[in-house]
């Protein structure tokens, strides 16, 4: 009978420097990636665009030494920053480095936030890239997604549809207001596509950590300060669900309704693809 197929994660939720200061952000990195190791983690998540270059230099290059330290500690590592688009726009970049210290994946930020926003974060313009895909490893079939990409569910469903097992969607931070919401969308995407979803996010003050490894059957980790979150995630146990169908048997052999990807109607799903379809009329700024 062969082993279980189990993987455990780490979410590293670090106090960020921006600016100028912001190279200081790889020695806590590389740090972080060497205390999960100790835990026992095939793979890490850093915040969005940790280590950097984020707010800083361009002249910034951590991977290097990420993909370093990847191949020394036999990890995944997702990390973020940002590279050039054009002359005067950037993308806002997720990569998945390998256990060989290899970049095994990248992805571009899809959906940006409004311009408003990023000028603030990264002093910059986002520019949009593709479609979120997801990337087969030992560890399981892993999907990228960025900070409020939560927010959209169709994101996240994509994922589900082309198999994933793991979301990694980390946070830029300064949630404040939003904290509420965002908890809730992270288990919200976790049960609906039975899949685990892995968020954390830079603290660069006040403000409480939104850290959560989450299942489709409840929150296996969180944390609101700065530090690192650890889990064991059971693969068979989504592919259980997937296969199965609720029942009105008592006690409930789960904790979630199993079986939802197959109540899928596609062919009522046409609205979701109209690109005039923006929200309802006159909605705007209350």
């Amino acid at each position: 009978m062969s082993a279980p197929r189990r993987v455990t994660v780490a979410a590293s939720q670090p106090r960020t420097f921006r600016g100028k200061d912001e190279p200081a952000n790889l020695e806590c990195a590389l740090a972080a990636i060497a205390e999960a190791a100790r835990a026992g983690a095939q793979i890490i998540c850093f915040p969005e665009g940790y280590p950097g270059p984020y707010s800083g230099s361009l002249t910034f290059q951590p991977l290097p030494d990420l993909c370093r330290a990847a191949r020394q500690n036999g990890m995944h590592v997702v990390c973020g920053g940002l590279e050039p688009a054009t002359a005067d726009a950037f993308y806002n970049m997720l990569y998945l480095l390998g256990p060989e210290g290899d970049v095994r994946a990248t992805y571009r930020r899809c959906q940006p936030a409004p311009e408003a926003v990023d000028r603030v974060l990264f002093g910059r313009r986002v520019q949009p890239g593709g479609a979120p895909q997801v990337v087969e490893t030992p560890a399981g079939r892993l999907g990228l997604l960025v900070c409020s990409e939560i927010f959209s569910p169709e994101l996240s469903r994509l994922l589900a549809l082309q198999g994933a097992d793991i979301v990694f969607a980390p946070v830029g931070g300064m949630i404040y207001e939003l904290f509420e919401s965002w908890k809730v969308l992270v288990c919200a995407r976790a049960i609906e596509n039975h899949v685990y979803v892995v968020v954390c996010q830079n603290l660069y003050g006040m403000e409480r950590g939104v850290g959560t490894i989450a299942g489709p059957e409840g929150v296996l980790a969180e944390r609101r300060d700065a530090g690192l979150l650890v889990a064991e995630l059971d693969l068979e146990r989504l592919d259980w669900l997937r296969t199965h169908e609720e029942t009105l048997a008592l006690p409930k052999p789960y904790r979630t309704i199993p079986g939802l990807l197959a109540w899928r109607r596609p062919e009522v799903y046409g609205p979701l693809a109209e690109t005039d379809r923006a929200g309802p009329p006159g909605a705007g700024d209350p």
